[in-house]
């Protein structure tokens, strides 16, 4: 089994060391967030990038655009 607990500083890890010896948890790993290495996936080189050009030909978009229509934030409720 694997549990993950994500702590955001050293006095929570000292609570959180002390609840594992209360309960007598000696197998505990701590890895650091420096240690985490994120996977790279590699493309697929066989997709031809050029059918993608002009795909915006016959509806021209602008950065102001992409921006209102997909990042749009819904209000807060309250």
């Amino acid at each position: 089994m694997r549990i993950t607990i994500e702590i955001d500083s050293k006095s929570e890890l000292e609570k959180l060391s002390a609840l594992f010896k209360t309960f007598k948890i000696n197998a505990v790993n701590v890895i650091t967030a420096d240690d985490i290495a994120i996977p790279v996936t590699k493309g697929d080189k066989k997709i031809n990038p050029n059918d993608l050009f002009g795909i915006w030909a016959n509806k021209p978009r602008s950065l102001e655009n992409i921006r209102k229509d997909a990042w749009q934030r819904k209000p807060a409720i309250g």
